[in-house]
């Protein structure tokens, strides 16, 4: 019976049973820009800058053939949530490949630690396991490190992730999700199963937290799915996860308080006894309201109280075989959408639009009174807004012609604030800046 349904599996994108690798995505169709919130201080204290941006957010176009899925993003999306590490978000050229036929080889992959790993439905990269730390015996750290005891990323850096993707960006403002994407399965009541988040560069989708409780059956109750992973019972680290040998070079630390069980993604190791929903890899053989003939599928692992669980999105190593020119990737991967041979799902040339478009405001700095001038008339441009740092609108009116007097309340406060000129879908296709003296 599996054989058949896995046969199904295979030739339903040729007969267009279902295709939710290709729909899943959150296209950009209305030009929507991204927007992130600023850190600065140090923790606990620490203050957010609301910061809008010319990038346009989520997924910009998606192409497919029988073979393949490719997507083309920026890695941003609106209103990012706020993450506690130093740095601002910024936008990335990524082209992703996804197989739409995947294979399951008998000698697994190992999911990157510390790159790409799969990309959410927004465009947002999902990363793997590591905080790009390991251990090092010759020197007692864990900076740099040997690659054999990897320090565990929502161990590491949890504290530093927002809570609307569990995403901050690294040094190079590359926006990155580790754990739970709450924003994408959170309007879904927990009696039902979660959406799709993301896919692994293995072509298999990543569910959020919940499925069916009998995996083969969609009218089963709908259940939180557990993670297999526990912390092994360890004080010593001289054997790696299902009795792996090393030397005594590769050796970790001793568990104490300095270096805790936990601190590691070696700490853990996937045990049938736990009594888990979902295998070493994260996921599970099931049918979900997406592929209603069933299909492997990852989930996003949560505790109780709904606080992310190791491994978080895939496992030590993927199911199927992952494309590798895009797994482990950072900032871009480098592909090409195929000449031929491919249809696209473009969101809309507004892209386009925005690079081409700018408005001038005047006087700069200003008491207040200002005009917006439009470098040309058209009936796309429909608002104005003024913001605040914070993400306030303090002022919004209608856009009159090529030249528009604004004037803001007479009891704001001097500083710094945005200006956005909207479309008449609301789309935002322009930002500047005006000081208010």
């Amino acid at each position: 019976m599996r054989k058949i349904v896995l046969m199904l599996l295979a030739i339903a994108p040729l007969l267009g049973i279902s295709q939710p690798e290709i729909t899943s995505w959150k296209m950009n169709t209305n030009g929507q820009l991204a927007s992130f919130w600023s850190p600065s201080g140090n923790p606990p204290t620490v203050t957010y800058s609301y910061m809008p941006t010319t990038d346009s957010a989520d997924v910009l176009k998606v192409c497919y053939r029988t073979d393949s899925v490719w997507l083309y993003c920026k890695g941003m999306t609106f209103n990012m949530g706020k993450y506690m590490n130093p740095g601002n978000c910024s936008s990335k050229v990524y082209i992703y490949r996804i197989p739409r036929i995947p294979t399951v080889p008998s000698t697994k992959t190992i999911s990157s630690k510390i790159g790409a790993i799969g990309v959410l439905v927004n465009g947002i990269p999902m990363y793997g396991l590591g905080d790009s730390k390991s251990w090092t015996g010759s020197t007692n750290s864990n900076m740099g490190g040997l690659g054999i005891w990897n320090v565990e990323v929502y161990k590491g850096e949890g504290v530093s992730l927002d809570t609307a993707l569990s995403a901050h960006p690294q040094q190079q403002g590359a926006y990155h999700s580790h754990a739970k994407p709450r924003r994408l399965y959170q309007n879904t009541p927990t009696s039902q199963h979660s959406p799709i988040v993301g896919y692994a560069f293995d072509g298999y989708p990543v569910y959020g937290p919940y499925g069916y409780s009998t995996p083969t059956n969609s009218a089963s109750a709908v259940s939180r799915m557990k993670s297999g992973y526990s912390l092994r019972s360890i004080t010593t680290r001289t054997v790696l996860p299902y009795g792996v040998a090393i030397t005594a070079a590769q050796y970790g630390p001793p568990v104490n308080t300095t270096y805790p069980i936990g601190t590691y993604c070696e700490d853990y190791e996937w045990l049938a006894a736990n009594g888990g929903d979902l295998d070493k890899y994260n996921g599970r053989f099931c049918v979900t309201p997406e592929y209603p003939s069933g299909t492997y599928a990852y989930f996003t692992a949560i505790d109780a109280a709904s606080t992310p669980q190791f491994p978080y999105y895939i496992g030590i190593e993927y199911y199927g075989k992952p494309d590798a020119s895009c797994a482990g990737s950072g900032t871009t991967t480098g592909l090409k959408f195929p000449a031929t041979g491919i249809t696209c799902n473009t969101a809309t040339n507004l892209d386009e639009i925005k690079k081409e478009f700018s408005f001038r405001i005047y006087p700069n700095p200003s008491n207040g009174n200002f005009t917006i001038g439009l470098e040309e008339n058209t009936d796309l441009f429909k608002s104005v807004e003024v913001l605040s740092l914070m993400g306030q609108v303090v002022y919004n009116a209608e856009l009159s012609g090529s030249k528009t007097n604004v004037v803001l309340p007479s009891d704001l406060s001097k500083g710094i604030y945005f200006v956005r000129v909207l479309g008449k879908q609301s789309q935002v296709y322009a930002t500047e800046k005006i000081t208010i003296e």
